[in-house]
């Protein structure tokens, strides 16, 4: 069997200018995929990306907000109750909501999304943790997202930038990305979150427990003692997983960049087939000479294997190469999380061995049912 596949490689590099059609069309067909499946997970992961960003072992947020981009509030009594938990080591508020931000070139006002939180606890993965508390003590100061789209105009420390009308100093830079919704975020003290709006309401609360103590059973004792029935009370974990099902249910981003995939693999899988039983058809001649000589169509078989196979990996390498490329430009574009992870390549790797093994097969039929004679 190895020798028949050997043989299929050099017959198939003998014709070097159908081997370089081959490999682009299996090129494209990865880059297609890749591409696809890069945008999905993208996007699930920048409309979760909060969650990932968590310092906590537990979330607590209003029960009506099904999903990260509802600005539901929850009442600060419930963090103060949560926080007198013997096994509740302390409870961070988080406020956000959407400001007015001036930029300062065109001058034009657009919404970013502004984060409150305490300086001496910083709830989100965003950065150097004693830079940021440095920098969030300085009062009418926030700090600017440096993923941010660039719709906002040149941010620098040290300028006065407006927020909702009101002067604050931009000090430094945070990281945290925007999303489908979301082009961009600012970060500032809650002083000076509650200055501006003195009755504010926190969004959420990072809940940080003590050494030993059980995220599950904390949960269940925090719903059952306070059975008001207006919280919940997740892990980030939970959170991420809860916003993806999310996103996919309310958006058809899911089937729709499926049927692409679908599509990458369709045009991939027939283009291989005209490309390998053209090789096939001009070499009727000599696979009639092996089946006349006693080879079996397993070993005539094994012949286009080699090539699939081998087309199937010069063909990935060439698309991983040109998906890399295309990731880097698709997520400047975008300011998208998009890239060729691991899973994508445990998922399309195989996807694209398939595809050429199963279009060489295919091309192998009329080879394996007819007479040698009639192969002449």
């Amino acid at each position: 069997m190895q020798a028949g596949m050997r043989l299929g490689v050099r017959l198939f590099l003998h014709n070097k200018r159908r081997f370089v059609i081959a490999v682009a069309a299996v090129a494209v067909a990865a880059v297609i995929m890749f591409v696809e499946f890069g945008f999905l997970t993208g996007v699930l992961h920048a409309q979760s990306n909060i969650a990932d960003l968590m310092r906590a072992d537990l979330v607590v947020m209003d029960i009506s907000r099904v999903h990260l981009h509802r600005w539901d509030t929850m009442s600060p009594v419930r963090l103060d109750q949560i926080a007198a938990m013997p096994e509740v080591a302390r409870v961070v508020p988080i406020y956000e909501h959407a400001m007015g931000l001036k930029n300062p070139v065109d001058k034009k006002v657009r919404r970013i999304m502004v984060f409150a939180i305490p300086p001496d606890e910083i709830p989100l993965a965003m950065g150097d943790i004693e830079t940021l508390k440095n920098w969030l003590r300085i009062p009418r100061g926030f700090l600017f997202d440096r993923l941010s789209r660039p719709i906002f105009g040149p941010m620098a420390p040290g300028k006065a930038v407006k927020l909702d009308k009101t002067e604050q100093n931009m000090l430094g830079y945070v990281r945290i990305g925007p999303d489908l919704v979301v082009d961009g975020a600012a970060v500032m003290s809650i002083g000076d979150w509650l200055t501006r709006s003195p009755d504010a309401r926190p969004i959420m609360g990072a809940i940080r427990l003590k050494p030993g103590a059980d995220p599950e059973a904390v949960r269940h004792e925090i719903l059952t003692r306070l059975p008001y029935n207006d919280i919940t009370v997740m892990t980030p974990a939970e959170m991420r997983a809860r916003e993806n099902a999310f996103t996919l249910q309310v958006a058809p981003i899911g089937i729709l960049f499926t049927v692409g995939m679908i599509a990458g693999l369709v045009i991939g899988t027939v283009t291989c087939y005209q490309l390998l039983f053209n090789e096939v058809l001009d070499r009727l001649g000599q696979f009639a000479t092996l089946k006349a000589m006693g080879f079996s169509n397993a070993f005539l078989c094994m012949i286009v294997i080699g090539q699939a196979l081998l087309l199937s990996i010069v063909g990935f390498a060439a698309g991983l190469a040109l998906t890399v490329a295309a990731d880097r430009y698709v997520a400047a574009k975008t300011m998208l999380p998009i890239s060729a992870n691991g899973t994508a390549l445990a998922l399309i790797f195989p996807l694209t061995v398939g595809m050429c093994v199963l279009a060489g097969l295919a091309a192998m039929r009329r080879v394996v049912a007819a007479d040698p004679a009639a192969l002449y």
